[in-house]
């Protein structure tokens, strides 16, 4: 049975008029109607609150019901960030402030019920320290772009010790953020944000997370072990990294013992604080084997190997380890060698006391485009063609979904000829099984000297498909010392983003020393704020922070 029920004019007008009045009475003393009424007590302003980012504010405040907080930075690239949980005790880091700058900040704070209310701050900025280099946006197609803003880990020399800056530029080339870990005295290595949004940072003994605005949020010392060049996660929490194991030594071919550093992968429970397994490369490879010229200023003695990058294999868990001085070595899960990849000449016995197995079984053999073997000279690394040419002084390992492998070859001393070419990111498939290796992409042999860098660089593929390629450290072009962070669209290797970052060398001497010249070490894209993040920093409802006014590559 359905029920009618029927309203005349007059009767909707009665009702309306009682709604409305009714309103208007439940919303008295509930709606805030302006941003100061809502805070409840001071909101502090505290610039670089941690000393680590000096780009970087902390807004700390009450309210007086749940609210959601949102931020934007005015400027020619404004930036703007929502927190989409309701709290009433607030600390938000506010990022990507101008440096040397009176800063406008807009915060919006938006109730359970939908109101929102907002009020401008002024924050004031110092000038980036003179030491840190300049960068100019040379080229610049945002339209196929991927996004995000343009991170840089810079190492600065220091009269023979680097300090590490991680800074990010945004498309116009203006310094956003930046994370200063001089206070540590040395190098620190490879920022990595990892799965909390944090970042994390090796420096030799110790392991520090810090969050967006420098807050240590741990502090681990390794015992036995230290880590250096590269950390990452891995899928079960651990930390993969490159290392050196405490004590370490080799017996050379003279009987000499030497201790050597920078030729372990660690495995680190971060939780415990402990290793839960490791690779000793000194045991799968030649330790005697020196195929560059002394020139380079390499330690072979000590640093033989020269750990620079690592990977694991998705489909069977090995470990893919890149050292400067030798080349690319897979090992299993099981510790077997799977195989090397590098120039053939002069390999001998693996192991520590060069007593061990045979390396020359386990090097790829390189194919030409048509998968048939190339020439004795090619695979010796003598000469190249325009089919191959081998790896030299290489860093970044990427195992791309496809199973072939990523990297930065820096061609430092390419077929061993002593003068410089050329650096590029190349593309290599590897038959494990049949250990054959055939180059099936390549970009920066067509640059030259313009994108040469015998030492650092990286390249990554990025979330679009495009190829985000760094020459750390170019020096021998007809332009002032400097790095290139360079965005290709793949395969058809069209520049969409070019940057340069022009180095100061005021802290160093500029000479071919270790810590006398600037460099970049390796180039990222991220977003400001992590994407996994999207909350405020947690705090204690205590909170007493005050209002401030406003050893190689």
């Amino acid at each position: 049975m359905k029920t009618h029920i029927n309203w005349s004019v007059k009767g909707l007008q009665q009702v309306g008029a009682f709604f409305a009045v009714l309103l208007v009475l439940s919303g008295c003393g509930t709606t805030p109607k302006t941003f100061d009424e809502l805070v409840k007590g001071d909101l502090a302003l505290t610039l670089n609150p941690y000393e680590r980012s000096p780009l970087g504010a902390l807004a700390s405040f009450t309210t007086t019901e749940p609210v959601a907080v949102s931020l934007e930075i005015a400027g020619d690239i404004a930036i703007s960030k929502t927190f989409d949980t309701y709290n009433t005790i607030h600390s938000v880091p506010i990022l990507g402030l101008y440096p040397n700058k009176l800063n406008s900040v807009k915060l919006t704070l938006t109730t359970e019920a939908g109101a929102s209310v907002t009020k401008d701050f002024s924050i004031q900025t110092a000038p980036l320290p003179d030491f840190l280099p300049s960068i100019d946006v040379t080229k610049l197609e945002k339209n196929k772009m991927e996004e995000g803003l343009h991170l840089i880990e810079m190492l600065v020399a220091n009269n023979g010790k680097f300090h590490s800056y991680t800074m990010m530029f945004d498309d116009n080339g203006a310094v956003r953020w930046y994370m200063d870990m001089s206070s540590t005295g040395q190098i620190t290595y490879s920022a990595l944000r990892n799965k909390r949004g944090n970042w994390l940072y090796l420096d030799w003994d110790d392991i520090y997370e810090l969050d967006d605005l420098g807050r240590q949020v741990s502090k681990k010392q390794m015992t036995s072990f230290a880590g250096n060049h590269h950390v990452m996660e891995a899928d079960n929490g651990n930390l993969l990294m490159g290392g050196t194991r405490k004590g370490a030594d080799v017996v050379r071919a003279d009987g000499r013992r030497v201790v050597t550093r920078f030729d372990h992968v660690l495995e680190w429970d971060l939780a415990a604080n402990q290793p839960v397994n490791y690779w000793d490369i000194g045991e799968y490879l030649d330790i005697d084997r020196i195929v560059f010229n002394p020139g380079y200023s390499l330690d072979f003695m000590a640093d033989w190997f020269h750990l620079n990058g690592i990977a694991k294999d998705p489909k069977d868990g090995s470990i893919i380890a890149s050292g400067r001085s030798q080349g690319v070595v897979k090992m299993g899960a099981d510790k077997s060698l799977k195989w090397i990849m590098a120039p053939h000449a002069r390999w001998g016995r693996a192991g520590r006391t060069g007593q061990g197995n045979p390396t020359k079984p386990f090097l790829l053999t390189a194919l030409d485009r048509e998968g048939k073997p190339l020439p004795e000279n090619v695979q010796f690394g003598i000469e190249s063609t325009d089919d191959f040419s081998w790896n030299t002084g290489q860093h970044s390992m990427n195992i791309l979904p496809n199973g072939n492998l990523l990297i930065f070859d820096n061609g430092m001393s390419r077929d061993f000829a002593e003068k410089p070419t050329y650096s590029r990111a190349v593309e290599y498939k590897i038959d494990d099984e049949k250990r054959t290796i055939q180059q099936v992409w390549q970009y920066g042999k067509e640059r030259g000297l313009e994108m040469f860098s015998p030492i650092t660089s990286d390249v990554d593929v990025l979330a679009n498909g495009n190829r985000l390629i760094t020459s750390g450290n170019i020096r021998l072009s007809d332009k002032p010392a400097h790095a290139k962070l360079i965005e290709i669209t793949y395969p058809k290797n069209e520049v969409v983003f070019e940057a340069e970052i022009y180095f100061k060398d005021a802290k160093g001497t500029g000479e071919q020393a270790w810590a006398q010249f600037d460099l970049v070490y390796r180039g990222q894209r991220y977003n400001l704020y992590d994407d996994g993040q999207g909350k405020e920093i947690a705090t204690s409802s205590k909170s007493t922070i005050s209002a401030q006014a406003l050893h190689q590559y």
